[in-house]
């Protein structure tokens, strides 16, 4: 067990070598009933008194570092207890949704049945998560998910297609973000998702306007962090490096304002006049 988590602390800190993400990387657990839990945690009911939404405690385990564990009996947000069926075990997991959602995200219940049709809850029962930064993570995440710029997407999309080829495809709806489609989706599809994050992830999650997500699930982790390494080493890099490699210039009416008030700032071009 102790190698089989090495494995993915190492990947972590290669994720943070090569995408240099602004907070960890995180290793996701979903635990099955009676799964035990033997290491230190934090947990939202316990430690801090209060019952929260799941993007919150992903905030946390990627600012803070802390493991946290989570289950039902910490989480007051309805979308998020409809997609692990911690609501309606076997059943339809949409009604509740489809109340809240009603005038808010679809004009009436048909429109909104059309998203809801998109949804992936768990294929089976869960009584909680475990999120652990990637670097100390203390359990084999189901996903791994990093929180990044557009532009550090870029490159674990790069890293991912080296090997698999074609394009990466994902839907988005604005909603639901890191702990659908940042979670079940990619579980079930068995594909990694690039995360538009929703108003959840923004407004309680502490997810910043410039922040996406890119989530990959465990049995594609070995692919993409090889193709990162490809990539990485043929010249594809984050940062990425401008080209610097030229002349500065300006416009013409500027460039002749510029010259008049520069002195010697400015080495007029010589034309070869004489």
């Amino acid at each position: 067990m102790k190698n089989e988590l090495e494995k993915y602390r190492t990947m972590g800190e290669q994720l943070e070598k090569y995408i240099r993400p602004a907070t960890f990387p995180l290793a996701v657990k979903l635990l099955k009933n009676n799964t035990p839990v033997d290491f230190p945690y934090k947990n939202p009911s316990r430690d801090l008194g209060l019952q929260n939404f799941v993007c919150q405690n992903f905030k946390m385990a990627r600012s803070y570092g802390w493991t946290i564990k989570i289950g039902p009996e910490d989480i007051n947000c309805r979308s998020a207890r409809a997609i692990y069926r911690w609501d309606n075990a076997s059943g339809d997991v949409s009604g509740g949704l489809r109340e809240f959602a009603v005038g808010l995200y679809g004009k009436d219940s048909d429109t909104l049945d059309k998203s809801l049709k998109n949804l992936y809850p768990v294929e089976e029962e869960i009584s909680g998560l475990v999120i652990s930064p990637l670097t100390r993570t203390k359990v084999i995440p189901d996903v791994v998910q990093v929180y990044c710029l557009p532009a550090q997407a870029m490159r674990l999309i790069q890293g991912y297609l080296y090997h698999e080829g074609g394009v990466l495809e994902f839907t988005a709806a604005g909603r639901t973000g890191s702990c659908h489609e940042g979670i079940t989706k990619p579980m079930i599809t068995r594909k990694p998702q690039l995360v538009i994050l929703g108003n959840g992830d923004r407004v309680w999650g502490g997810a910043q306007d410039s922040e996406v997500m890119f989530s990959c699930p465990r049995e594609k982790l070995e692919i993409l962090m090889d193709g990162l390494k490809m990539t990485h080493d043929a010249g594809l890099r984050y940062p990425v490096p401008a080209y610097m490699n030229y002349s500065p210039g300006f416009q013409e009416n500027f460039e002749e304002a510029a010259l008049k008030r520069s002195g010697v700032t400015l080495v007029k071009k010589d034309t070869g006049d004489r």
